[in-house]
């Protein structure tokens, strides 16, 4: 969702992605969205792939004394939900083949992103993570540079003198909770989508350059009921961390 809005917001103004210290993964698949890519040197970019993994709760449970239980109808209706027990084997050899599936997407739409083949953006994917100057020789960066490297772009594309000075807009939204993240895993990844969709729908309506969007950060548990042992321990590590 987060590549198809970038896409659509490309259509109706200059859209260039900018990428500071850090941008794999997650964060290139967004910026690759954009027509103009630009990256320092030194930023680490690439990581065109997808980890996953499964939490076994079982023992925890045991723990704490919480017991789960899931009502559900068909073969595969707790492949995401049920953490109080080890997959089964066809459980297993599904979400493999969901992991590669969503490789292989994220994978195609780089190439298609990128004006690569397939089996170009293959030798350049896999996981692996580049410096900006060697993204650029591979094609997955346009140009090196920072911030002003892309003002400057974004300047030109849209046909604004230099020289001119363009007001910056900072995008900011409220961070989601982390009793809200821990209760949207398993739904779309983390919520962001939706918060990143809402942004750049408002960026759409705004006049000039906008500067980057701030990231999502995450909050201490608060005010969380006392009888929900898993939230209240998840809630002791996060403080003991704060």
């Amino acid at each position: 969702r987060m590549w198809r809005e970038i896409r659509l917001l490309a259509e109706s103004k200059p859209v260039v992605a900018s990428m500071s210290d850090v941008a794999a993964s997650g964060g290139y698949y967004m910026a690759m969205a954009a027509p103009v890519i630009v990256a320092e040197k030194l930023t680490l970019t690439g990581s065109i792939g997808v980890i996953t993994g499964k939490f076994i709760l079982q023992k925890l449970y045991e723990r704490i004394d919480f017991n789960k239980e899931i009502l559900s109808r068909g073969r595969y209706a707790e492949l995401n939900a049920a953490d109080q027990r080890p997959l089964r084997p066809d459980e297993a050899e599904l979400f493999e083949k969901s992991a590669q599936n969503a490789y292989a997407s994220f994978r195609d739409k780089a190439a298609m992103s990128r004006s690569m083949s397939i089996d170009q953006m293959e030798t350049v994917a896999q996981g692996r993570v580049w410096s900006g100057q060697d993204a650029a020789s591979r094609g997955l960066v346009d140009s090196l540079g920072g911030f002003s490297q892309a003002l400057a772009i974004a300047k030109q594309r849209a046909k604004i003198p230099q020289d001119k000075k363009v007001r910056l807009v900072e995008i900011s939204k409220a961070s989601p909770t982390l009793p809200e993240i821990l209760s949207g895993i398993g739904g779309s990844v983390l919520g962001v989508d939706r918060v990143v969709k809402g942004v750049l729908q408002d960026v759409t309506s705004l006049n000039g350059v906008q500067a980057r969007m701030d990231g999502i950060l995450f909050e201490r548990l608060e005010n969380m009921p006392g009888e929900n042992q898993l939230f209240l321990l998840v809630k002791e590590i996060t403080n003991y961390f704060g």
